[in-house]
């Protein structure tokens, strides 16, 4: 028989129980088991070890939360840890690939990105043409690495040839709203803002404004003085990547805009020319010529913002202040005439490579190890001998000819075809996109002239084996081939193109 209370109503002792457990006995628990955790971390690792492994344990919760809703602030993460601070948080690893935060991004977002395929049992959208390419070209190289018992550069396989191929990738199946493409364009603008402050800090020898001081160390990277070279240590290769993600400036001018916030874009811009100028290398500057007539054959709009340029140019001349630029240290990198004769050599060189091994090449990074049996004093024509003493340890200068030498005939048409799909596509989008379909005519054409600036900037510049390049440069035809992949499956389940 029940015990009743007074008032003649029942008490419920169970609620009252499981109340009183989550309110005492649990956080007494939680305690305990902190306590124990923390004591064993503090004993086995040291306080520095511990406070490490506690702030990664915060840092992946954080970045759990933030995936599985939105991978953009993760693909971001990873250009900032490639494109700025890949030497911070760089821990070494005896026995094991040291840790990076690029690696460890990379790593997470494939996790992330095939666990969300996996739970949503989401088919990626074909066609898959450009997918193949990339993966077999990165398997082309891999097999000849081991095959030529070439495995000790798998680090530079990864920078050059695993990265871009997930940042490809990542491009195609991530980025699938507008939204994401705006923290994509924000980015890139913040970062060209980084970069332009840095190029400008080390020219005028700002020290404090320099960041990671890494920059500042000369047995680190290229050390080439005068010219700027950026948290990626590397003159001829900062300033061709300031000059791709400066374009994107020609984006936000042509949007209608306060007139405050136009002129900061303006000034934002010059800044930019002249970071890109510091770094005292001329592809660069051709290329990002090039990417700037592409944007104004392509959009009325940025024919406006060329205008504008021009007439501030012409201005900005007639002032003299264009004196400021023409420096000794100018004329002396733009008189140089071994930079022309070193070239050639190389080209020379990589030619009579290519003719003794026409289809697979004299294998993967290859080239300094066998360019001692080619060099030899060659005539150019149209311009005549070169010695053999100017191209004797000169290594590639393209991503081209270059290539072709290491990877073969077989490799550069993997690498062409790529392209040439990825051109095929952005046609396509090009010929029936709309501000509705989430990809604009003005993005397109923005996309066109980063691209094209990458592939005139690798004429004269070899970057295959940098990874932050070609990885904006894969990820961009990733989103192309991304747009037009969902465009041909509306238009083949008969529903608009969201």
């Amino acid at each position: 028989m029940a015990l009743l209370p007074r008032n003649g109503q029942s008490h419920d002792l169970g609620p009252m129980r499981s109340s009183q457990f989550r309110e005492i006995v649990l956080p007494i628990l939680i305690m305990i088991i902190s306590a124990c955790v923390g004591y064993l971390l503090l004993t086995r690792l040291g306080m520095k070890f511990m406070v490490l492994a506690l702030g990664g344990l915060v840092f992946l919760g954080i970045m759990i939360r933030l995936s599985m809703r939105d991978l953009s602030l993760a693909v971001i993460a990873w250009f900032i840890s490639m494109g700025s601070f890949r030497g911070v948080g760089l821990v070494s690893m005896p026995g094991l690939p040291d840790f990076s935060f690029d690696r460890f991004m990379l790593v997470w977002i494939v996790v992330v990105l095939l666990f969300r395929q996996v739970v949503a049992r989401q088919k990626p959208a074909g066609p898959y043409t450009a997918d193949f390419l990339v993966i077999g070209q990165a398997f082309y190289l891999w097999l000849q690495m081991v095959l030529m018992d070439n495995t000790g550069h798998f680090h530079e396989w990864v920078l050059s040839t695993l990265s871009p191929l997930f940042a490809f990738i990542y491009g195609k199946y991530v980025v699938l709203d507008d939204k994401f493409m705006r923290k994509f364009l924000y980015f890139l603008l913040v970062l060209a803002v980084y970069f332009y402050v840095t190029a400008i800090a080390e020219h005028f020898r700002l020290d404090f404004l320099i960041w990671p001081k890494v920059i500042l160390n000369p047995d680190v990277g290229f050390w080439a003085p005068g010219r700027s070279r950026g948290p990626v240590l590397h003159p001829p290769l900062f300033g061709q990547i300031l000059g791709i993600i400066g374009l994107v400036h020609f984006y936000f001018l042509s949007r209608d805009l306060r007139p405050v916030v136009r002129l900061l874009l303006m000034l934002s811009l010059g800044l930019t020319l002249l970071g890109v100028f510091l770094a005292f290398t001329r592809g660069p500057w051709v290329a990002m010529a090039v990417g700037m007539v592409v944007l104004g054959v392509l959009r009325p709009g940025y024919r406006k913002v060329l205008g504008v340029l021009a007439v501030v140019a012409v201005i900005g001349a007639a002032l003299g202040l264009t004196q400021i630029a023409n420096t000794e240290f100018f004329q002396e990198r733009i008189n140089a005439q071994n930079t022309v004769e070193n070239r050639l050599g190389f080209l020379a060189n990589a030619y009579r490579m290519i003719k003794d091994h026409p289809f697979f090449g004299i294998g993967y990074f290859r080239y300094l190890e066998l360019v001692g049996e080619y060099n030899q004093t060659s005539y150019i024509p149209l311009y005549g001998l070169v010695k053999r003493s100017l191209s004797a340890q000169v290594p590639i200068h393209d991503i081209y000819l270059g290539r072709t030498a290491e990877e073969g005939l077989f490799g550069i048409a993997l690498v062409l075809a790529f392209y040439l799909v990825i051109a095929r596509s952005w046609l396509s989008l090009w010929r029936s996109s709309n501000v509705d379909a989430g990809l604009s005519k003005d993005l397109l054409a923005l996309f066109a002239a980063m691209m094209v600036c990458y592939l005139v900037g690798g004429m004269v510049i070899d970057y295959r084996y940098f990874d932050f390049i070609n990885v904006l440069f894969y990820f961009i035809g990733g989103i192309v081939c991304g747009y037009y992949s969902r465009g041909q499956a509306s238009a083949r389940a008969g529903t608009p193109n969201a």
